[in-house]
């Protein structure tokens, strides 16, 4: 009698914290969004940075060769900063917040991963793209 409710304890005590567990694909799904979002993280406090970088490349931008060269890494910077406005509107719209407690189809699930995956790539592209025109700009402003 003892043992039968001890192994029921047990057996309650098991359903009760499997229920509480992400199943492996939840696990995937979160890892894999947080290392988007600590790509986001990463770059995000660049933003200010590049404003910066827009507006003081904008004070040499003329005709010149040199002029020219301003203008192009300008553009580039101008683009990764959109870049990054665009993507965060996209993001939040395929993935607007969800509660805990509410739990996503096996089936939306492997849909919602494959969207995820196809952002990871680009977050990835997007980190590039901002370090890259941030880098240009640095050098070419260094040579004036």
């Amino acid at each position: 009698m003892k043992s039968s409710f001890i192994y029921s304890a047990l057996l309650l005590l098991l359903v009760c914290t499997s229920c509480n567990q992400l199943s492996k694909e939840e696990q995937e799904f979160d890892i894999l969004m947080q290392k988007i979002i600590d790509v986001h993280d990463e770059v995000m406090p660049k933003m200010g940075e590049m404003s910066s970088l827009i507006k003081e490349l904008e004070t040499k931008v003329d005709t010149t060769a040199q002029g020219q060269s301003y203008a192009k890494a300008q553009q580039d910077v101008k683009d990764a900063y959109d870049f990054m406005m665009s993507w965060m509107s996209e993001f939040s719209d395929t993935f607007p917040h969800q509660e805990e407690d509410q739990k996503v189809d096996k089936e939306k699930m492997s849909s919602q991963m494959k969207l995820l995956q196809e952002e990871e790539v680009k977050v990835n592209k997007l980190k590039d793209q901002i370090n890259a025109s941030i880098e240009n700009a640095k050098q070419i402003l260094k040579k004036s």
